[in-house]
């Protein structure tokens, strides 16, 4: 399967993948990561369960604050 993860596109083994084991993949693992699959948003409480498929584009964006 491959996918587009901010605009890199990536392969995976495997039909479908949730949005969680893709971040996992990227080795995201920061507390506060916004995800869009196909520009429509997941919410976080999804994550393990928002599956995703050959061809999608996910967008995924660390949240920073500071001043």
């Amino acid at each position: 399967m491959r996918l587009s993860v901010n605009g890199n596109e990536i392969e995976r083994t495997g039909d479908s993948a949730t949005v969680r084991e893709v971040l996992a993949d990227m080795h995201y693992s920061f507390p506060l990561v916004i995800v869009k699959v196909n520009d429509i948003l997941v919410p976080r409480e999804a994550y393990a369960d928002a599956r995703v498929k050959d061809g999608d584009v996910i967008d995924a964006f660390h949240l920073v604050s500071g001043g």
